[in-house]
Order: structure tokens, then C-alpha cells, then sequence
């Protein structure tokens, strides 16, 4: 999967009996967060811990504005200090659904794809048309295999860390405005998602091959 911004670059090889591919915009993108920290640096290795506790956020919706500022409510951060970026600890499994018109053939999101499930290395695959509802989709090991290439220097690139097989994975974005609090501040963190097109779908062989991309995750604070 290319283009990797949240939760996620991620490049998928296609095999060669896919003819044909399509995106859409899904109509629910659930994922869950079990921590949020901001740090001042991309690597992140003094963060300062905001939330921490496990929620599901449907990104899709357009409440999750309130949503997120529930979960970040009551927090604690240095005087004088600059931060640059923020680093989610996400589920390595999403909740995904929607319909993707792969010329002509409709492609749906389903309870049970007919390989079982989506796996860490393999994509949801299922015949046409079927019944819309929510998928699980797992973001693809690091290393590969399966439906997916090596993609530990993509991860690194954009900021996901993930070890292969791990239920969670860390994605680290750059504040959209570095941020140095002063006494007198009042912050507020606002978190928006793009999640337009991020349900991709092939057709062939007579299935149909659905994953994601991640969505654009902009992180501002406000004094």
C-alpha cells in the first residue's frame, strides 16, 4: 500500500491475474488508540503521555473531532518546552466499510471474507457484490510476505513502527506548528483525518481484493 500517512505507508504487490482497480471514500474507518503522546522529536524518545486508555474512533464519522477531545481532556504538559510531534499507539486491527466500483463490478466490504479474514500478510478477498458491512483489516507485517513487499523502509520513512505479528503498531506525525506551552495557555489538541479514497479494491480471477490506505492525520495544538 502506498502513501502511508497514519496509522500507515504501506505498498501492496498486486499479482498479476488483477485486471482491473478502483478507490472509494469508506463510509466508516474504525480504529482503535490506546495511547497518545506528544514528543519533541521524530523519535520520540522523551514523550509526555496525554491518554491512555483504549477507545475505538470511527475517523470516517464526523463526530470524531468530539470524540477524540473526550479521550484528550485532562492532561498534563511541560512549561517551556517545544514539541514537534505526536505518536498514536494504534490496533494493528481496523474496522472498514464501504464500496468500491472496480469498472462495473461492485466490490463490498464484508462480515466474512472468503479467505477467513484479513491477516498481517494477506488482504480481505471475496466474491462480488456480496453483503456490505463492516471488514477487519490488519495493517501488513514490516517485513512482508504474502499480498505485501518488504515494507520496513517505508514504515521507517513515514513513522510507523510495528513488529511483525504485533497486535499494535506506533505512528508518529509532525505537529502541523511546533509547540511551546507558556503558563497563560490553555491547549487544546485538534486531530482531523482525510480518509477520502483510502478503501482501494482490485478485481480478478473472479474476487475481489480489498485493503486500505491510511488517512491523513493533521495534529494541531491551540493555545
Amino acid at each position: 500500500m502506498e502513501n502511508l500517512k497514519f496509522i500507515y505507508l504501506l505498498v501492496l504487490l498486486i499479482s498479476s491475474n488483477i485486471l482491473y482497480a478502483a478507490t472509494a471514500t469508506p463510509t466508516s474507518y474504525k480504529t482503535t488508540v490506546s495511547k497518545f503522546e506528544l514528543c519533541s522529536s521524530s523519535a520520540c524518545s522523551d514523550p509526555v503521555v496525554l491518554g491512555s486508555t483504549s477507545k475505538q474512533f470511527d475517523i470516517a464519522s464526523k463526530s470524531v473531532g468530539s470524540d477524540v477531545g473526550t479521550y484528550l481532556n485532562n492532561f498534563t504538559i511541560e512549561l517551556g518546552r517545544t514539541y514537534t510531534h505526536a505518536r498514536s499507539t494504534v490496533n494493528s486491527t481496523f474496522q472498514v466499510q464501504g464500496t468500491v466500483d472496480v469498472s462495473g463490478t461492485i466490490c463490498n466490504t464484508v462480515a466474512s471474507p472468503s479467505n477467513t479474514a484479513a491477516s498481517a500478510t494477506a488482504t480481505a478477498k471475496t466474491a462480488a457484490g456480496g453483503t456490505l458491512a463492516d471488514m477487519a483489516w490488519i495493517v501488513p507485517n514490516a517485513n512482508g510476505g504474502g499480498d505485501y513487499s518488504d515494507l520496513r523502509s517505508t514504515f521507517t520513512a513515514n513513522g510507523i513502527a510495528k513488529t511483525d505479528g504485533a497486535s499494535t503498531f506506533t505512528f508518529t506525525v509532525a505537529l502541523a506548528v511546533p509547540y511551546t506551552p507558556k503558563a497563560t495557555d490553555s491547549p487544546k489538541i485538534l486531530i482531523k483525518f482525510d480518509v477520502a479514497d483510502t478503501l482501494i479494491a482490485s478485481f480478478g480471477g473472479g474476487l475481489c481484493v480489498i485493503y486500505v490506505d491510511p488517512p491523513v492525520q493533521t495534529v494541531t495544538i491551540m493555545k
